[in-house]
């Protein structure tokens, strides 16, 4: 009889655990693309050129934050009296020179701003690098930044999942994600 009853409540636990994520999938956030660089952001000329981190954070933050929030939208900029939730990208810096791996490792620095009514209810930290992997002596510095954008992706998204977890008013809150290199993930 006891077993019965151990696997009744595993049941209702995850039952109760797809009820929460599907209450979440109802939530939308307007994600910001492209991202913006902050005016002190310290980035080398030809990366920013070339590679064109802004698109490149945007639409990976977008594409993981869709994923799990699937009615967000990307927008440029908010409406004045939008009462939706905002996901404003800054990029802070961007580290690394061209040459692929065999010029030094690669990072990205991003603020991520959860505004609405224009005002912000909660902001993060989030700064991921990378060597460029296994084959990294065969990427080029672009492919190496994207892969640490999809990382620094999925970290928003963690983050966006833990506020929507959390109270509705949740009161601004400043945290610091991982700085760990980007997994490599096979081709």
């Amino acid at each position: 009889m006891g077993s019965r009853k151990g696997y009744f409540n595993i049941g209702l636990g995850v039952f109760g655990l797809c009820l929460a994520a599907a209450a979440h999938s109802d939530d939308r956030f307007l994600v910001q693309m492209p991202a913006v660089y902050d005016a002190n952001a310290p980035v080398v000329g030809a990366v920013r050129r070339e590679c064109d981190i802004e698109a490149m954070i945007g639409n990976k933050v977008f594409k993981q934050v869709s994923t799990y929030f699937p009615r967000s939208l990307q927008i440029q900029t908010p409406g004045s009296d939008d009462n939706e939730k905002y996901l404003m990208l800054t990029i802070l810096e961007v580290r690394g020179v061209g040459g692929g791996s065999w010029s030094g490792s690669k990072s990205i620095s991003i603020r991520a701003d959860l505004l609405q009514n224009a005002k912000p209810i909660a902001t993060t930290v989030l700064k991921r690098g990378s060597r460029g992997g296994a084959l990294g002596g065969m990427k080029g510095t672009c492919s190496i930044m994207e892969r640490v954008a999809v990382a620094l992706g999925k970290d928003t998204l963690e983050w966006l999942q833990t506020l929507a977890s959390s109270a509705p008013s949740a009161s601004p809150t400043t945290a610091s994600q991982p700085t760990s290199p980007a997994k490599e993930s096979p081709k």
